[in-house]
């Protein structure tokens, strides 16, 4: 059984959650990681995977049109001064409008405990509509907070 640790909500983060995202970060052997929570909504675990060739659409692809997710993508820019390629990982706290109100609230209590274990984040994207996680809007909010 996977150990987990409980936060002040009272969902748990799955080992998984870390360890995946050290591999993304450290190796480089993916490019986003969806997490969710399980049925009993008591823990945070990885849904799925990107393969290190996958896009920001298929990224987009998972985040469910009525229901909240967290995600992180890495993601590869140009750097608008220095003209050079640049990758930083960002977080994702999906919670669409019309996303019922319990999940919507046990996500946002949630968030925190699930990204202070993410050692390496760049920012962190809210996003309730594709408009909030268009991609350029998100390079644009990278290159604002990494001056």
């Amino acid at each position: 059984r996977a150990s987990s640790r409980k936060m002040a909500s009272g969902v748990a983060v799955a080992d998984a959650c870390v360890t995946t995202f050290n591999e993304l970060k450290l190796k480089h052997s993916m490019k986003f990681i969806i997490y969710g929570m399980d049925e009993a909504m008591k823990e945070i675990q990885v849904l799925k995977t990107g393969g290190k060739e996958a896009t920001y659409d298929e990224f987009l692809k998972e985040l469910p049109e009525a229901d909240c997710r967290y995600g992180v993508f890495d993601i590869e820019y140009e750097d608008p001064k220095t003209k050079s390629s640049r990758n930083k990982i960002a977080f994702f706290a999906w919670c669409p409008d019309v996303a019922k109100v319990k999940p919507k609230m046990i996500y946002a209590s949630s968030k925190e405990e699930l990204k202070k274990r993410l050692v390496g984040l760049a920012c962190e994207i809210q996003g309730s509509d594709q408009g909030d996680v268009e991609f350029q809007e998100v390079v644009n909010h990278i290159i604002r907070v990494s001056k």
